[in-house]
């Protein structure tokens, strides 16, 4: 509605109000026009304007509607002299109206203040002069929006430019701030106590008035205040790092939207709402597409390190991607919005990668979550097909899926993940420390000799081996503490026990350069030396306790033990099995452990 408009209908609705055949004595019209002239010459912009100078001038304005009805010559002349004083009184009110609007803050102001004002508004809108009252009053209220705003440290002038995908990030991460900043404030308390002060004003204009009034002052402002995010969503170039901030953006526009649909409720007001709502969508269909270009991006190898790190050690993109997954998940609340009309479907990919997408927590965030996990080890399992040695793949497996199971486990990805994913990939972990075991030590079980005839050559070999052994994993890593214990443990069930058979049997018969100990330890210090300075154990009980709690429990064997039967044994086909027995002996925590069998032979760890 334009001011003209709205000043056409406060004035008719005004001029309802004026009783147009009351008969004006000459005794009231002269103290009327004798008050305006006595206002207007003595009129000190630091006194309040007086009731009675405003009925004064509504009087006068009855008396010119009187006077214009009359065809006489006389009449005409008194036409022309009530409206020059009417106007010179209008003229003074219309400044009265500024001093007083500027020292108005908000709707909270000085009653006697916010009185004073809708008095002069009444008199100005009654005697016509609702136009320029109009006028007034949505000039400086603007300005006060603009100031508040400004405040906050968001130019209007400034921030609407469509060349922010020039703009350096950290320019334009300031931009996004600072409209977080004012956005709510915006619209939770400004566009607010706009509205109140404008009921409270032009409380005797009817609602839709009063309606007009408010969004005539406040309707550009939230329009540009609401495009920010719509260019923000259109031009930023997508990174992964940049999504954080168009999340926080949505996030705030989410917040924000009860309120705008509140306070913008009638056309062309609106507007307002779709264009929200709009900026919504652009925003989600951003966030969208950051995250399937950073899965492409997995996928297609376009992140660096292009080759598997030395030693096995950390993926620098494992790491990188587990700490952005991370702080993804605070996020999980505005994901679940944005994903639920956009969810990935499992089944585009193969059945194994899902191993538990069935038991996922049932949340479009978990899911998209779960499939950039699953694209990761997928990367990692293709990475490590580039080493040579099978047992420094398998190592390198371990390192960076165990760290992610650690990642999820301390974090607010195991409520989003839930704990069957943590299952799953702690059996992958396992897989991928047996192919350690299998591919690495198995050589050198082998040398070991079986036939009293062998014992000189097979020892000689089995030296000659374990050596190579030792030297060759000088430089791989095991970063994991507690994983670091465990795989030591496993090693020396292999190799050290039927090591101390045959030690014991044929030692008299051949040159022996290491004693069982001897081997042990050189084990314990390969293992102590597999270390890339970080940790997130405390030894093998910590990392038995973490397996055992998700298995099921049966059986109460009282205590961890390290068990050889019938050691004598020397032949049969070695194999590594993942059995379980449980400990209940320590406060009631469970504890899995790894069995190793050699023919009959048993041990557990």
């Amino acid at each position: 509605m334009s001011t003209t408009t709205l000043s056409s209908t406060l004035s008719s609705s005004a001029s309802l109000r004026l009783n147009r055949n009351a008969s004006y004595h000459s005794t009231r019209v002269v103290d009327s026009i004798t008050s305006v002239h006595s206002f207007i010459s003595r009129w000190d912009p630091q006194t309040s304007v007086s009731s009675g100078f405003l009925r004064a001038t509504t009087h006068l304005h009855s008396y010119l509607l009187h006077v214009a009805r009359s065809a006489s010559r006389s009449a005409h002349h008194e036409l022309i002299r009530t409206n020059f004083i009417l106007q010179s009184a209008m003229s003074r009110l219309d400044q009265e109206l500024k001093n007083h609007l500027m020292s108005i803050t908000d709707a909270h102001s000085t009653p006697e203040a916010i009185s004073t004002v809708s008095s002069i508004v009444q008199t100005m809108i009654s005697t016509g002069y609702g136009e320029e009252c109009l006028n007034t009053y949505q000039s400086i209220r603007r300005s006060a929006v603009t100031s508040q705003l400004t405040e906050f440290g968001f130019d209007l002038s400034t921030y609407l430019s469509k060349n922010l995908a020039k703009l350096k990030w950290d320019k334009l991460e300031i931009m996004i701030k600072s409209w977080i900043d004012a956005a709510p404030v915006a619209f939770h308390s400004i566009f607010s106590n706009e509205r109140q002060l404008s009921d409270r004003i032009f409380v005797s204009s009817q609602e839709s008035v009063r309606d007009a009034i408010f969004e005539s002052i406040v309707y550009d402002t939230a329009s540009k205040l609401l495009s920010f995010p719509e260019l923000v969503a259109i031009h930023v170039r997508r990174s992964p790092e940049k999504l954080f901030r168009l999340l926080d953006v949505y996030d705030a526009l989410s917040d924000i939207l009860p309120d705008i649909k509140s306070s913008f409720k009638s056309f062309p007001a609106s507007e307002v709402q779709q264009k929200a709502i709009s900026s919504l969508k652009k925003l989600s269909d951003a966030v969208q597409g950051t995250l399937s270009d950073l899965e492409k991006a997995i996928r297609k190898n376009r992140v660096k390190p292009r080759v598997a790190v030395p030693g096995g050690a950390l993926l620098p993109l494992t790491r990188y991607m587990m700490n952005y997954l991370i702080s993804l998940s605070d996020y999980d609340h505005s994901l679940n919005a944005i994903e639920s009309n956009m969810t990935p479907d499992p089944t585009k990919y193969n059945s194994s990668s899902f191993e538990s997408s069935d038991n996922l927590q049932d949340s479009p965030a978990s899911i998209r979550i779960a499939r950039l996990l699953l694209v990761l080890v997928q990367k990692l399992e293709s990475k490590a097909e580039s080493y040579r040695d099978n047992s420094l793949s398998y190592l390198f497996l371990t390192n960076n899926v165990n760290y992610m199971i650690n990642k999820v486990e301390t974090s607010r990805l195991n409520n989003i993940l839930g704990e069957e994913w943590v299952v799953a990939h702690m059996s992958k972990v396992r897989r991928y420390v047996e192919g350690h075991l299998r591919s690495g030590w198995a050589s050198v079980y082998a040398a070991l000799p079986v036939k009293e005839k062998e014992a000189v050559d097979r020892i000689q070999r089995f030296e000659t081996i374990f050596q190579k052994v030792l030297k060759e994993r000088e430089g791989w890593v095991v970063i994991d503490a507690a994983m670091r214990e465990e795989i030591r443990l496993l090693v020396e069930a292999m190799v050290v026990p039927p090591y101390s058979c045959w030690y014991r049997a044929y030692q008299g018969n051949a040159t022996v350069r290491f004693s069982p100990h001897d081997v042990a330890k050189q084990i314990a210090m390969l293992y102590e030396g597999l270390n890339s300075g970080s940790s997130s154990g405390s030894g093998s009980a910590k990392f038995l306790r973490r397996f055992g709690r998700y298995l099921r429990r049966k059986g109460t064997d009282s205590s961890v033990t390290y068990q050889i039967e019938n050691e004598e044994a020397q032949s049969g086909k070695l194999s590594l099995q993942y059995q379980t027995r449980y400990d209940t002996g320590h406060d009631g925590e469970l504890s899995f452990r790894y069995q190793i069998k050699r023919g009959n032979s048993v041990q557990y760890i």
